[in-house]
């Protein structure tokens, strides 16, 4: 009688992965289609992770609710941190709603809808801004890009893992809310940037990101901005409120980034132009955020590459997570 070969004792994990899966493409596989999914799934973290790494820190920014200003909070680091000597890529993950290339003065020709389909390159997709960083456009008005698929996050987490061993920081700038493309984003980046307002709404959509996101990794790092705050100082006592709520309901401790005062001169820049912290450096907003790059370095060590196992960056914690959403 011959043996099964996914059975023979000498073949390894994912020989017999791969035996099994290709078995079960037949008429009478147990499996099913979610078996045969979730166990092609777990051999994708199992084959041909790199030993070690040199990896850029990643930086998702994000937001519980819309109008925040995350995407304002975003593109001004990354010009911030270009200009500080930092090789920067701003990613914009708002996959069908995108805008940054509004707000860095660009108009991208190829976008993440192409290259995640395949029809362009990573670097065909890649734009240099005039102020500097670079930036990986994301979709604007594609209805089908705001729920990728599994195999576009695939694609997405393998991309995110060259740029991320061509860079010094990767800042990320997510969609708001919890959708699952946007949570799964947050649970691969090092850092997590949520930005909200001194408001009860803002507040408690802030609060549902840091649960959701705490459910499925309790360590996850998380720095909050207070945004469009009236009177100095009201930030911090806004943040108060919040990291009250998720030490005693989720456990997490939150760590304070600072706050960004309501300016006029924000409301009076119009898309198109450059960023104001290129255009306007000395206004109360742009010191605001010269500030926040301060205290990011500070925070996050620096923000120089280091080395990783290559189960353990941006793209592996991309494959471990995705099982669990």
């Amino acid at each position: 009688m011959a043996m099964d070969p996914a059975m023979d004792p000498a073949m390894d994990l994912t020989d017999r992965g791969r035996q099994i899966t290709s078995h079960a493409k037949g008429e009478r596989s147990a499996l099913g289609p979610r078996g045969r999914g979730l166990f092609g799934r777990l051999l994708d973290g199992i084959r041909g992770a790199p030993a070690v790494r040199r990896e850029a820190v990643s930086i998702a920014v994000a937001s519980g609710k819309g109008g925040t200003g995350k995407s304002f909070l975003a593109t001004s680091l990354a010009v911030l941190l270009h200009r500080d000597g930092r090789r920067t890529t701003l990613v914009d993950c708002d996959f069908g709603l995108a805008c940054d290339h509004l707000l860095l003065g660009i108009k991208p020709t190829l976008t993440l809808q192409q290259l995640l389909g395949g029809q362009a390159t990573l670097d065909q997709v890649l734009c240099t801004s005039p102020c500097g960083p670079r930036l990986l456009p994301g979709a604007s008005g594609v209805r089908r890009m705001a729920a990728p698929s599994d195999r576009e996050l695939l694609a997405f987490a393998r991309e995110l893992g060259e740029l991320a061993q061509r860079e010094d920081v990767l800042v990320l700038d997510l969609g708001a809310g919890i959708a699952p493309a946007t949570v799964l984003t947050m649970l691969g980046a090092d850092w997590i940037v949520l930005v909200t307002q001194p408001e009860i709404a803002a507040l408690v959509d802030a609060y549902a990101v840091v649960k959701c996101v705490a459910q499925l990794n309790d360590r996850a790092r998380f720095l909050v901005v207070v945004n469009r705050v009236p009177v100095p100082g009201r930030g911090e006592l806004a943040f108060q409120r919040l990291t009250e709520v998720a030490r005693q309901h989720v456990g997490v401790e939150l760590h304070y980034l600072g706050e960004i005062v309501d300016d006029g001169a924000v409301t009076q820049h119009r898309l198109g132009q450059l960023p104001l912290v290129a255009t306007e450096p000395e206004a109360a907003t742009s010191r605001c955020l010269r500030r926040l790059a301060d205290r990011l370095g500070e925070l996050c060590g620096g923000l120089q590459p280091r080395e990783v196992p290559g189960d353990q960056g941006i793209e592996g914690r991309f494959k471990q997570h995705r099982l669990f959403l």
